[in-house]
């Protein structure tokens, strides 16, 4: 069973406890009240007996059972009447015995008519949320300024810096709701949005119910290098199932880890795997596309130029320009 499994399990499992700690509150509701209010218990006992006798006149004389059930209907109707004054009359709740769930819509199933309710949905948000490794990463596409970026004319574009960066941006929240999207490397230097951007993209994913997975290069190829030669405890397994079914990978800043033909050969198994599978890809690094020709194979750059768009992110350090006010 994989972590997202597991996860879910643990949610359902949720479920099953708070149905069981509303049933028991009820009853504890019930039990307390009409210890304090015997007539009350009186009442819900004379109501109880009344059903009973009418199921037992029409087994004994099916033929009046016509006649037993209108009787039956104005005795209830009367009690009912004299409980409903009796509750009224003491502040007593009319609901006081039926269960409160904590979710009123799917009565604590997570599920309406066989649909996802809104509660289980936010529940898998969430889990995903946890899952992604960006909770503290994460931004709105709101956020984004193109303040930053300059009318400096980029004459390999054809474009400002500006325009260059309002296309890209364009692209980013296409990414999100198009399925057959190509998968997307950003590259330019550090501090140019390349990451804040990634992360724009993940909580727009998240929040529809995606699952996302960050990882840096570093640390992505780092463990899975001392899961190949035993270098560590546990195994590789459940976060190699995780980068390879979450319905985004990001990998951030590559070019960043130690470089060797094990992890070279796993990055691109990687790609081949979820391209296979036509899960979405996010690669951010500071190389450039000749940079990554010559750290890496011809094999995995020319896979990379098959199945990712490029897109260049030009300006001055963002963070540089924060700094200065």
């Amino acid at each position: 069973m994989n972590r997202e499994q597991e996860m879910l399990k643990k949610i359902f499992a949720d479920y099953d406890e708070e149905r069981i700690k509303s049933r028991m509150a009820r009853d504890r509701r019930v039990e307390e009240i009409n210890a304090k209010f015997p007539e009350l218990s009186k009442i819900e006992q004379e109501i109880t007996a009344l059903g009973m006798k009418n199921f037992k006149n029409i087994l004994d004389n099916p033929e009046k059972s016509e006649e037993y059930n209108k009787d039956f209907e104005k005795k209830l109707a009367d009690l009912k009447k004299k409980r409903q004054k009796f509750l009224a009359d003491n502040s007593i709740p009319e609901d006081f015995d039926e269960v409160k769930y904590k979710c009123e819509k799917c009565l604590d199933t997570g599920f309406i008519d066989n649909e996802k309710c809104p509660c289980l949905v936010q529940k898998i948000i969430d889990m995903h949320y946890e899952m992604s490794n960006m909770k503290s990463l994460l931004h709105d596409f709101s956020e984004f300024s193109f303040g930053y970026y300059g009318d400096k004319y980029i004459e390999n574009l054809g474009m400002t810096e500006k325009e260059n960066m309002q296309d890209i941006y364009k692209k980013a929240v296409a990414f999100c709701d198009d399925g057959d999207s190509k998968n997307l490397l950003f590259y330019g230097g550090c501090g140019f949005g390349k990451t804040f951007l990634s992360s724009c993209i993940a909580k727009r994913m998240l929040d529809s119910g995606k699952s996302v997975i960050y990882e840096s290069a570093t640390s992505l190829f780092s463990d899975y290098e001392d899961y190949k030669f035993g270098r560590k405890e546990g195994t590789f397994e459940e976060i190699y199932d995780l980068i390879t079914n979450a319905d985004l990978l990001i990998i951030d800043d590559l070019g960043t880890e130690v470089l060797n033909p094990v992890s070279v050969q796993f990055f691109f198994d990687i790609i081949n795997k979820r391209t296979a599978l036509s899960k979405k890809m996010i690669i951010s690094t500071n190389l450039t596309p000749d940079g990554i020709l010559k750290r890496y194979t011809d094999r995995l750059y020319s896979r990379l130029l098959e199945s990712f768009e490029i897109l260049h992110f030009m300006a001055s350090d963002i963070r540089i320009q924060k700094l200065k006010g």
